[in-house]
């Protein structure tokens, strides 16, 4: 769930699922290593467990900072999926603009769709050069 809705101060907009959507991206990439390779549980377990104000905070505390994100990334993404760690930062970059999450709907938005749609693509095509 996305941050604001955890919190529930904000009316769900698109722009949670656009958040929500990372969130799955990185739950996947620290809790499986390939197609249908699930690793079991892992330290970001808790976050099926914690109370809605608990699992906001530790959600802002991930993706606060660039720096701490990528040492997690690194440490913690499983090896199928480091590849893709640039192209996960450049979606946190999109989602949590200046390392926080929208607080108000976004002009741009649309804009920020397309960026994010072009960073999935660039992950793909990348992707399919490093198997070729």
């Amino acid at each position: 769930m996305a941050i604001g809705v955890l919190l529930d101060d904000e009316q769900h907009s698109f722009m949670h699922d656009l958040e929500s959507f990372f969130w799955v991206l990185f739950w996947v990439c620290i809790h499986y290593d390939g197609p249908g390779k699930d690793i079991g549980s892992t330290e970001f377990e808790c976050l099926n467990y914690e109370s809605s104000g608990k699992l906001a905070e530790l959600k802002k505390g991930l993706i606060s900072d660039e720096r701490a994100f990528l040492k997690i990334v690194e440490a913690r993404f499983m090896t199928y999926h480091k590849p893709l760690a640039p192209y996960v930062n450049r979606l946190r970059k999109k989602v949590f603009p200046d390392g926080g999450r929208w607080r108000v709907p976004n002009t741009k938005l649309y804009l920020e769709m397309t960026q994010m749609r072009e960073i999935l693509r660039a992950a793909r095509d990348d992707l399919k050069e490093l198997e070729g």
